[in-house]
């Protein structure tokens, strides 16, 4: 069984951060089911509820919003409201319920919801193993991305906020640094199979938004409305004649399209075909939204 701790500070919580074993408990939906499944195997639960990270305030131009920040008070949030593509984003993923606990950090860090990485039955490529078993099997949710992983990412926030410019601030004990949202992602390698670019003891504290755009949208197709992931999502935004658009559901991380030409690089699969079509059409009706 995990220990467990609530530290009272930010700074208490990231000393316990840098213990062998230490994993993050903020809503706890993800890492339940990542602990369920034996994906991961915590020797220490570091409770987040007391650190300060919980707060949406101004900063400079914008916004900045804690990581510990549930998903329903960001959908809610009027200092967000200029932010369209961001609050449509926080209102439409998982339910009612999990976004009432789920929190921000938590949405752009989440695993992969790949059948075959989180199947107890087998190791994966991205789990440590020798082969991405969706490549020969059933990958029809998978990416269009080729690699030697063709996971999707799942976060509905992800393609929303890098939309709309924002960077994230990553904490350790005496260090931060601050980079662009997609910066915190990578694609991984033989030797780095993570697919962010955190190091042991680093904590994702807070998302900072600059000026909003002028016109921002997010567009999803899932399965349901309610408690559904992604398949596709690609969000909009505008500035000027600026036009930026991001999806998720089409690579193992968040991925920057070109306006003129959404589907470079991304040739799919044979049973992933279908999300061609869907972010061509989503990625058109949402520029037409910003326009």
């Amino acid at each position: 069984m995990s220990a467990y701790a609530r530290p009272a500070s930010l700074d208490e919580a990231l000393a316990l951060l840098e213990q062998d074993g230490a994993a993050v408990l903020a809503g706890g939906t993800d890492l339940a089911g990542q602990v369920d499944r034996g994906i991961r195997a915590p020797a220490l639960l570091v409770d987040l509820q007391e650190a300060g990270l919980g707060e949406i305030r101004p900063h400079g131009g914008g916004v900045e919003v804690g990581a510990a920040v549930t998903l329903a008070a960001l959908a809610q949030s009027e200092a967000l409201a200029p932010y369209a593509a961001v609050t449509t984003a926080a209102g439409s993923a998982a339910s009612p319920l999990l976004r009432n606990v789920g929190t921000v950090g938590g949405n752009l860090l989440q695993h992969t919801r790949c059948w075959y990485y989180r199947g107890a039955e087998w190791q994966c490529w991205l789990g440590g193993g020798d082969t991405c078993f969706a490549q020969i099997g059933d990958h029809r949710k998978h990416g269009l991305e080729p690699g030697d992983c063709i996971s999707a990412h799942p976060s509905d926030l992800a393609p929303a906020l890098a939309a709309c410019e924002a960077t994230v601030v990553v904490r350790s004990r005496g260090e931060e640094r601050e980079l662009p949202l997609l910066d915190l992602y990578r694609r991984p390698t033989e030797e780095n199979r993570s697919l962010v670019v955190l190091a042991r003891g680093e904590l994702v504290t807070a998302v900072r938004l600059p000026a909003p755009p002028q016109a921002s949208a997010y567009l999803r197709a899932g399965e349901r409305q309610a408690f559904s992931f992604p398949l596709v999502a690609v969000a909009a935004a505008r500035s000027g004649a600026l036009l930026r658009l991001v999806a998720a559901g089409v690579a193992n991380v968040p991925r920057a399209l070109d306006p003129s030409d959404p589907l470079a690089g991304l040739p799919g699969n044979p049973q992933s075909a279908w999300k061609r079509r869907v972010l061509s059409a989503l990625a058109e009706r949402a520029a037409a939204a910003v326009r």
